[in-house]
Formats: structure tokens, C-alpha cells, sequence
């Protein structure tokens, strides 16, 4: 009988991250109110993902695109946790944006190809 053994599978090796609706727009406004045309590229890569009604987006993008959400979205935690932005004002908390690097790097591992 042939042994079985553990292969990794590509499919979840994908560049992905899951995003509550709040944050998502958040990100959005973000990117497009700096000054670099790439960022608003970004912003525009997550937007299209965006579905109405959802509560979560699951966003695919490249792992460069992606190493670059992640340091936005860090940037935000940030400015939250030293004042500089609420959670009233954004929708989400500090523990929202951790939570949803932390469930990325848990099913996906860090990005090692940026």
C-alpha cells in the first residue's frame, strides 16, 4: 500500500486576507488619500473585491500588493492605539485589524515572496 503523505497544496498557499466590510473601506480611503499612484492602485484592487451586503471580503491579491496591506493595515492599528484615530470614528477596533493579520499568518504562514 502506498504511504500518504502531506503535500502542501497551492491553493492555500494563496496571497489572501479576510476583511470586515469596515475595515476594507477604511483601507480604501486610506490609500487613496496618500499621494503615491501606487497606493491608489491598491485602494483600487481591494475596492473591486468589495460585495455589497457582505460582512467579510476575502481579498486575493499578489504577495507584494499584500505585504503592502498588511504594513497599511498596521498603520492604522497604530494611529488607533496612540489616539490618533477612534474606534468610533473608523468602526472597528485595534483588536478587529490584529485579529485579521493574526487569522492570515495562522492559515497562510508570513509572506516570504515579496
Amino acid at each position: 500500500m502506498a504511504r500518504c503523505r502531506c503535500r502542501p497544496n497551492v491553493m492555500l498557499a494563496a496571497p489572501i486576507i479576510t476583511l470586515t466590510t469596515a475595515i476594507a473601506r477604511h483601507v480604501c480611503a486610506d490609500l487613496l488619500g496618500r499621494w503615491h499612484p501606487d497606493w491608489h492602485r491598491l485602494a483600487h484592487l481591494v475596492a473591486a473585491q468589495l460585495f455589497p451586503g457582505s460582512p467579510r471580503h476575502t481579498l486575493t491579491l499578489s504577495p507584494r500588493d499584500l505585504h503592502d496591506l498588511l504594513s497599511v493595515l498596521l498603520d492604522i492599528a497604530i494611529d488607533i492605539g496612540d489616539g490618533t484615530l477612534t474606534p468610533r470614528a473608523c468602526g472597528f477596533a485595534e483588536a478587529d485589524i490584529h485579529e485579521a493579520i493574526d487569522l492570515h499568518q495562522h492559515h497562510y504562514g508570513p509572506l516570504l515572496d515579496c
